[in-house]
């Protein structure tokens, strides 16, 4: 897939870079008017770019690090569904999870942060807020 956006983009360049120096040296072809071949080439060139920005993208999304169960949510913010007294209910990433809070009490409503995981349960602490 790569392969063939990397050609249209070549393409793309080729044609755009032919049409904008022949419309600099006064070339016309099938009648074309100066004015329309710097449309086409000006156009080819945004279109280039267009591909040639899905084109890093698709790259760079194949060199990015899975993170599923565990390492994603370690770290993960989330709300206290019910007061954790040390255990009790959060919502994390959507879902709901049974969690045990680390050295102190959650009111229901407070921004908590996943220190780990014991088996199914999260391990979680107060998220500190920014000042």
């Amino acid at each position: 897939m790569h392969a063939w956006l990397a050609f249209l983009i070549g393409v793309l360049v080729a044609i755009g870079a032919f049409l904008f120096f022949a419309a600099l040296s006064g070339t016309t072809y099938y009648g074309i008017a100066i004015q329309v071949e710097v449309t086409l080439a000006v156009t080819l060139f945004v279109i280039a770019l267009i591909v040639g920005w899905i084109f890093y993208v698709g790259v760079k999304a194949q060199y990015r690090q899975i993170k599923t169960g565990e390492e994603a949510l370690i770290g993960a913010k989330g709300i206290a569904a019910t007061d954790l007294k040390p255990k009790g209910e959060v919502r994390v990433m959507g879902e709901f999870w049974q969690a045990t809070a680390k050295d102190t009490t959650i009111a229901v409503g407070q921004v908590v942060e996943v220190m780990g995981m014991e088996g199914m349960f999260l391990v979680v602490k107060p998220a500190e807020q920014k000042a």
